[in-house]
């Protein structure tokens, strides 16, 4: 058992059919200013530089179950989101990330194959990534076309401005493997793993993609 967990709880932030996001307009809309659903203590912690996630797993339209977070960045929306839609450098600083190999890209959206190790396991999958300037909206999904032992595997960045020319971040995703463990059992797991993900997103953007995930120091 415990073999078969470590595959999952560790896999990438962002790993998280054609190519279009199943989440719905709903589940990505948090009002104007990235503030709903979230109580006064939350948005006080926010500003404090905690990660805020909700007290239980949230429920989609579809009954699905969604791994919700929500932080704030020591950066403006537009850096914000140009170190984050340069989705190919995620090996840069998330540990379980070997190497990213990019199938095509464009201003809208990219196809990238990961390669991550986690303990002595190695996956390969494909993923399609989204990208909506204009709303500071980044959306990512698998690619069902190529063979991995990925069942489902959804999520979403959204950005707002927040105060002293900081950025809100909202997150969601949802991942679940083909092996034989309870979804509900799969999510948990991942909802505990995610601060530490969130963790290392908060670094890399706050030094301005210097962050570097192997040395804790500024990359080359």
């Amino acid at each position: 058992m415990k073999k078969t967990v470590a595959k999952f709880v560790l896999l990438p932030l962002f790993a998280f059919p054609a190519f279009i996001p199943s989440f719905s307009t709903q589940e990505l809309d948090f009002g104007n200013d990235g503030l709903a659903g979230l109580s006064k203590v939350q948005v006080w912690r926010l500003g404090r530089g905690e990660i805020v996630l909700p007290d239980g797993l949230i429920k989609t339209e579809e009954g699905k179950t969604l791994i919700e977070a929500a932080l704030v960045f020591d950066q403006p929306p537009d850096e914000v989101w140009r170190l984050l839609s340069r989705t190919e450098d995620q090996s840069r600083y998330l540990r379980e990330v070997q190497k990213v190999a990019v199938i095509f890209k464009t201003p809208t959206d990219d196809l990238l194959e990961f390669t991550i190790k986690v303990f002595t396991k190695t996956f390969v999958y494909r993923q399609s990534h989204r990208f909506d300037e204009r709303e500071l909206r980044l959306t990512w999904s698998l690619d069902p076309s190529f063979p991995s032992e990925i069942k489902e595997l959804t999520g979403f960045w959204r950005f707002y401005p927040f105060a002293q020319g900081k950025t809100l971040g909202r997150y969601g995703s949802r991942v679940l493997m083909r092996f034989g463990v309870p979804a509900s059992i799969q999510n948990a797991l991942a909802k505990n793993r995610l601060p530490d993900a969130l963790r290392s997103v908060k670094r890399y953007v706050d030094s301005g993609g210097t962050w570097d995930k192997t040395s804790g120091q500024k990359a080359p």
